[in-house]
């Protein structure tokens, strides 16, 4: 939808005072700025926000880059056109943990017929509404309460009736007798209404960490990095410190795991490592809590992580060299470099040519591209043993590895893997580059996939 409505003054569903809410940070962002942003993701171009207190409001906006839509300031009462098309109304109150959410109610509002209009309510909850089986349309509203999260999506025609209402508990009211109301379920766990309590904001900055939670890759990632980055991360979006800077910062500390394998310290070198690993989610929490997710952190995330691999791939060759003087170690670790380096060369011009993203996450979309029946036996099983090449794996399979066998054994189980990573690129440079698609078709593709 191209226009939002945000209710920064006024009575809301709950009977609550909007204008207590746009203020109100919620892990470190306003709530009104929060909004904002996920709309201007979901596709919303400009904004109308009703309040009398422009210029406390303008303020939490000013010299924010990611603010690129036109914003009106209306005041209460004042009236407000809108084109054309569906518009999308907004409780101040309103929390939104992420764009995509946001966007699923948009896009099933928009089979609404005209004189039609939409409510977003929780999955599950109480009964708030009477429906008609036959028709779907609410019959009778009871009331707010807290299973009506306060989105709305109505025709740009009823939006002068919207704002002349006494209150949106009314305003719903008197709609529901005129058998054109539907209502859109959604899970509590990714919507919330926030109450003018202490409690409240808690437990709406509890949900936000908790769905950044859910977007980790991976089973190790999700259920035991997470679980202790998460803490971590809270205290570090109450900080200056920027996401970009964190993931240099955190790198810095797996660069070390290189100097404690040569210097004879496998395990530690390996604990390094791992500590790193678990960091590294640090930097991407604190950028999607505090929206501040950009191509290219994800690039400076992506280039300072491999530095860490890089020290890991040098001290481990030179630990076991030292402590041997095999020239084994020394084939090896060039080996290894050689791959490292050619992975890097084709994973780069992937992302840059192919997607739109910075993070090497997005190298595994490869398979999107490719007819699956012309790829080798090889390939196919290498594909459902990929996973074990993301960092959050490997580095902890390193600690088992690196206790069980120290340096010789890490040195050869990473040539092992590594090889295994060169045939599965191999195939994938091959078929990439003789389908030759355009970064448009592939990008589009991966979409709909």
């Amino acid at each position: 939808m191209k226009d939002a409505i945000v209710l920064c003054s006024g009575t809301g569903t709950n009977g609550e005072d909007l204008s207590k809410f746009p203020s109100k940070s919620i892990a470190q962002v306003p709530q009104l700025k929060r909004i904002i942003i996920n709309c201007q993701r979901a596709g919303t171009e400009q904004f109308h926000i009703i309040t009398d207190n422009a210029g406390l409001l303008k303020n939490l906006l000013i010299d924010d880059p990611r603010i690129t839509s036109d914003i009106n300031w209306v005041p209460p009462g004042e009236s407000l056109s809108v084109d054309s098309g569906r518009v999308l109304i907004l409780e101040s109150s309103l929390v939104v943990t992420n764009s995509n959410s946001l966007e699923k109610f948009i896009r099933d509002s928009s089979d609404c017929r005209e004189d039609e209009f939409s409510v977003l309510v929780q999955q599950d909850a109480d009964p708030v509404v009477g429906m008609d089986r036959e028709t779907g349309y609410v019959t009778k509203y009871f009331g707010g309460g807290s299973s009506v999260f306060g989105a709305f999506s109505v025709n740009f025609t009823e939006v002068p009736s919207v704002l002349s209402a006494a209150g949106l508990n009314t305003w719903l009211g008197d709609e529901a007798t005129r058998n054109r109301m539907r209502i859109f379920s959604a899970d509590s766990g990714y919507w919330y209404r926030l109450s003018d309590t202490k409690e409240s904001r808690k437990e709406a900055e509890r949900i936000i960490f908790s769905h950044v939670g859910k977007t980790a890759t991976g089973w190790i990632a999700r259920n035991i990095n997470g679980r202790m980055s998460l803490p971590l991360s809270k205290l570090l979006i109450r900080t200056s410190l920027t996401p970009n800077a964190a993931s240099v910062l955190i790198n810095l500390i797996g660069v070390l795991c290189g100097p404690l394998y040569a210097l004879g310290h496998p395990v530690l070198g390996a604990l390094f490592m791992q500590v790193a690993t678990v960091l590294d989610r640090c930097d991407g929490e604190v950028a999607r809590i505090k929206l501040m997710e950009t191509k290219k952190g994800q690039w400076v995330d992506t280039i300072s992580d491999q530095f860490t691999v890089l020290s890991f791939l040098i001290g481990v060759p030179v630990g076991y060299y030292l402590q041997t003087g095999s020239t084994v170690a020394v084939i090896l670790g060039t080996y290894n470099i050689i791959i490292f380096i050619l992975f890097l060369i084709w994973s780069f011009y992937f992302l840059i040519k192919y997607t739109d993203s910075g993070s090497l996450v997005a190298y595994f979309e490869v398979d999107k591209h490719i007819n699956p029946e012309e790829l080798s036996l090889l390939r196919k099983l290498l594909a459902r043993l990929r996973f074990l090449g993301r960092r959050n794996y490997y580095s902890a399979g390193l600690v088992l590895i690196a206790i069980i066998g120290g340096n010789s054994l890490v040195l050869f189980a990473t040539s092992f893997a590594l090889t295994l990573f060169l045939i599965h690129q191999l195939e994938d440079v091959i078929r990439i580059l003789r389908i030759g698609k355009p970064k448009e078709v592939l990008q589009k593709e991966t979409e709909q996939g």
